[in-house]
């Protein structure tokens, strides 16, 4: 048996972490190729092995894909176990970054370094192992790996495990969105009933000392603000407005805004960062920029689409307001200073959608417009590949159409989208769940003397967001219209997605500092505490029955 043997788990988790599947890069093709090698390995996928799949990612430029391993038993119950098997880049490791592949290497040479206080006390205890992916989240692969591996050779296996490993989650989760149709055409397939899907994300403790264990995933968008001014001489700056002022004053208003904090049942999302800015400039002159443009990371728990776009535009309009404001109040003062008077242009606040922009370059030009945006579009899919960027140029072409040449700030958002997933109650199998995390919580609490909390939405981003879709007329109206790069270089699967009837948990192992070049995970709890929870989880899930929930 594997989930119970540390010496294997150790085994397995370093098999995994030599293999360096940093996130964008063809060694994610690699790694999903090991975690396939090992499950081919299991007797059982011998015996049936259009159980086990290696699924390439459709027009994925970098050839990756997910691996699917099915194991059926008794009737219709199906628990999915998910992980995703990418990392992030190493560089925060500096001279090291050859070893943070290695745990035992990596480990013995960051003693060298001046480390965080508590990452210093850590390592002095010999209860924790360094390395990069060794917590996120290659040993919650690991464990979902042994527990499927110790299953397969239970007879008459009470229920059904999917275990599901993606790639891209550190990116555009380009992994899991190519994983749902798979999902629901596998239900078809088999009859089976998605119970719960069961991710093994690392947690951390609190202050109290307190484990985490999680229902919900937060959500996150991504909006873009173009803002369009009125080039001048940098001689005449009063004649113009600059775009550049137009976008500092949207990032004075949008970052850390605690206005675009959503929460859920007191627990409160992070607020929103700028990520990225620059002008469409190409080349210097003494011309004021016309373009500026960036976009936000901006999390949700339960709010709607159509109510962050009204925040948005509210702090669009400010955020203009205050440009004109500050234009005039200096253009006074230069007056006085120097005697000559210039005469402001009469604009207001003037904010469009993306969608509002397009309608109104359709109204002004009608097909030809159209026409020529198609055009366009599949030449963009050519020239540019990155979703952002392919963002940004769509709306700059599709606004030179636009008949209105006044300076304004168009709202529209890029990829990706993450769906927040929250346990309303609402559904039988949201209801069973709660029980079974009661039943977790008693059982770590009885068995290890640990304490549970119960966290309603992990608040790092994770492929459980694409496990359903709670919101997806809000999701039809307001978002698919206002992103430019959906259905051409950016796919969300929304039909698929509507038909997923699921509970999500995260269960996995103790860990500190992912994405730091301290990351690191404890291994008394990854050895000892996780397997038993996650096999706990399991079997519950197993034993859900409609008529008693």
């Amino acid at each position: 048996m594997w989930l119970h043997n540390p010496k294997k788990l150790r085994e397995i988790l370093f098999r995994l972490v030599e293999c360096p599947s940093i996130s964008g890069t063809a060694k994610e093709l690699d790694m999903a190729e090991t975690v396939h090698s090992m499950l081919s390995e299991i007797p059982y996928f011998k015996r049936y092995p259009e159980c086990l799949q290696l699924r390439e990612i459709e027009g994925d430029k970098l050839n990756r894909c997910f691996v699917a391993a099915l194991l059926k038993g008794k009737g219709n119950n199906t628990v999915v176990l998910l992980h995703h098997h990418d990392v992030v880049d190493v560089d925060d490791y500096g001279s090291f970054k050859m070893d943070a592949f290695y745990p035992d290497r990596i480990t013995k040479k960051l003693r060298s370094l001046m480390l965080p206080e508590d990452a210093r006390r850590d390592m002095e205890s010999g209860e924790w192992i360094f390395g990069r992916g060794v917590m996120d989240m290659k040993a919650g692969a690991v464990l979902q790996i042994a527990l499927i591996h110790d299953y397969s050779q239970v007879s008459n296996l009470e229920g059904n495990i999917l275990l599901l490993s993606v790639p891209g989650e550190e990116s555009n989760s380009e992994g899991m969105l190519a994983a749902v149709p798979y999902l629901n055409e596998l239900r078809e397939q088999y009859g089976l009933d998605y119970v719960a899907v069961i991710n093994s994300e690392p947690h951390s403790i609190d202050e109290k000392g307190l484990h985490d264990i999680t229902i919900g995933s937060i959500g996150k968008l991504l909006p873009v603000f173009y803002c369009f001014g009125k080039e001048t001489h940098a001689s005449r700056p009063f004649e113009g407005l600059n775009s550049s002022l137009l976008f500092s004053l949207v990032e004075t208003l949008m970052e850390n805004n605690l206005e675009l904090c959503d929460q859920a049942e007191g627990e409160f999302s992070p607020p929103p960062v700028n990520l990225k800015n620059r002008d469409l400039k190409t080349h210097y002159n003494v011309t004021t920029p016309q373009v500026t443009t960036g976009y936000f990371n901006v999390f949700t728990m339960q709010r709607s689409i159509d109510e962050i776009l009204s925040i948005l535009k509210d702090i669009a309009y400010r955020a203009f307001g205050m440009a004109l404001e500050m234009q005039r109040g200096r253009a006074e003062r230069y007056a006085e200073l120097t005697g000559e008077k210039t005469a402001l242009p009469p604009w207001k606040p003037n904010v469009y959608t993306f969608e509002e922009l397009y309608q109104s370059a359709y109204k002004a030009r009608g097909e030809s417009f159209r026409k020529d945006i198609e055009t366009y579009i599949e030449s963009l899919k050519v020239e540019e590949k990155e979703e952002r960027e392919f963002t940004i140029k769509l709306i700059n072409r599709v606004h030179d159409y636009c008949p209105d040449r006044n300076p304004k700030i168009v709202i529209g958002f890029a990829p990706p989208y993450y769906p927040h997933i929250i346990n309303t109650g609402k559904t039988d199998k949201e209801r069973y769940l709660l029980k079974v995390v009661d039943k977790l919580r008693n059982y770590g609490k009885k068995q290890y003397n640990i304490e549970f909390k119960l966290t309603r939405v992990f608040k790092g981003i994770t492929d459980l967001s694409y496990c359903g879709l709670q919101d997806s007329e809000n999701v039809l109206k307001h978002l698919k219209p206002n992103m430019p790069a959906l259905g051409h270089v950016y796919t969300l699967p929304i039909e698929e997605l509507k038909k997923l009837d699921v509970a999500v948990i995260n269960v996995g192992p103790f860990g500190r500092d992912s994405h730091r070049f301290t990351e690191r995970l404890h291994l008394p709890y990854f050895e000892k505490v996780a397997p038993s929870l996650l096999k706990h989880a399991v079997d519950e899930f197993f034993n859900f029955k409609l008529k008693e929930v």
